[in-house]
Order: structure tokens, then sequence, then C-alpha cells
């Protein structure tokens, strides 16, 4: 796919380009791009034969690899496995001014956008457990509260609850409240100390984890930080 950049007159302001004006949508598939005819020709994503027109069914087209050229398939041709495979284009007519061309991955596409949305996973997953860190002693003291209070309702339903009968009594379970009170008090307003190498472990272990789940990418990254090295 050819691909259009964004060029600058003498005075580095910006032109818009005919790819600029497309509307794209991405998807695992492929991508669509709608725009006019002029604009998604002038792009170099299609070529003008291959719009709607003779030959092809009045508001669509397809195109696929034929005899290692891509061509437009004959009206009611449905296209090949080997032809999806290697990337299937679809042009539709929108309305009186626009078309929309669905421009399909081929295989080796498909795997590195397969890979690319699975690190943007993990690159998610990994900036929400930074994000849920605590950042503050205040931060640590309401998120460890927090814990310590869902932990200690189970254990007062303990003292609360009957099994065949037995209970324990009112002041049992009001001296187990007060205990419990407590624990929280001391969750709320408790010294809290700040380690670095602990602070390292728990970045270290997020580090792992995305590695554990990203081998491909963690080694691409590795060899291009040594090839980086050597350079140097």
């Amino acid at each position: 796919m050819k691909e259009v950049h964004i060029m600058a007159n003498a005075n580095s302001t910006p032109i818009r380009t005919s790819l600029d004006r497309l509307k794209v949508r991405e998807y695992s598939w492929g991508r669509i791009y709608q725009g006019t005819q002029v604009d998604l020709i002038a792009s170099g994503l299609v070529k003008p034969e291959w719009f709607p027109g003779p030959g092809t069914a009045k508001n669509a087209s397809r195109i696929a690899m034929v005899d290692g050229e891509m061509r437009v398939l004959p009206f009611g041709r449905a296209a090949t496995s080997e032809q999806r495979r290697q990337g299937l284009v679809q042009i539709f007519k929108r309305n009186k001014r626009e078309f929309e061309a669905w421009i399909g991955f081929n295989e080796e596409e498909k795997d590195r956008q397969r890979l690319k949305e699975e690190i943007e996973k993990q690159h998610a997953e990994k900036k929400r457990a930074l994000d849920r860190a605590p950042k503050s002693p205040q931060d640590f003291r309401e998120d460890r509260k927090g814990l310590i209070k869902a932990c200690l309702g189970g254990v007062f339903n303990l003292f609360r609850r009957a099994d065949n009968g037995y209970h324990y009594s009112r002041e049992v379970i009001e001296q187990a409240n007060d205990l419990m009170c407590d624990l929280l008090d001391l969750a709320e307003d408790g010294k809290v100390y700040f380690d670095p190498k602990r602070q390292q472990y728990f970045l270290d272990d997020i580090e792992k984890k995305f590695e554990k789940e990203n081998p491909e990418f963690s080694a691409f990254m590795k060899a291009t930080l040594a090839i980086g090295k050597a350079a140097l």
C-alpha cells in the first residue's frame, strides 16, 4: 500500500494531502477509507479502473490478486480463500459523491495487527497497574483501609451469625465491633514508610509479567536495544 506523507511548504506549514481528507476506520481484518473518488485515487490506495462500473456491480466492486496483479473480479465471482489471504479490496458507492474502499490486510499484516493489538492491550493493563499503585502515604492508607474493611466485614459476620442455634452473646459481638473499629482506625492513621527497594521489586514484577505475556515483543525490544548500544 502506498504511503502518502504530510508535506509542507516553504514556511513549514503542513499541507493537507488527499489521504488526510479521507475518513479512516481500522479493524482487525483491515481498514475502511471513505472519501471522494478523486481523493481515494490521489491517495494511491486504489486505481481508477477499480471503481464500480462496467463489468462490476453498479454500486460495488471487488479487487483481488490475479496472476500476480490486483485486478477487478468479474461480477458474481467470489474471491478464493487464497485471494482473501493475500488481501482483498472492495469499493462501495455510498452516495453521489463518496465511496468506501475496504482494504483487507494480507496474512503478514494480520499477524502484525494481532501483535500490535496484544501489545496495546498489555501496555494498557500495565498502565492500569501503575495507575492503581499508591503514590503517597495517604493513597496507601486509603487503599489498605478499603481492603481491610472488606476482609473484616466477613470476619464480623462470623461473630454475628448463628449456627444450629448457637451464637455469640451481644457483649462479644460489641467487643468484636470495637476491635474492628480499632483496626480500621489503625489502618487510617498508622505511620507509613516508603522503601525504594520494595518499590523496585513491585516495578520489576510488572515488567516480568509483561515480558512473560509478550515474549515476541520483549525479544524484539531487547534486540533493538542491543543494536543501539553496539552502534554507540
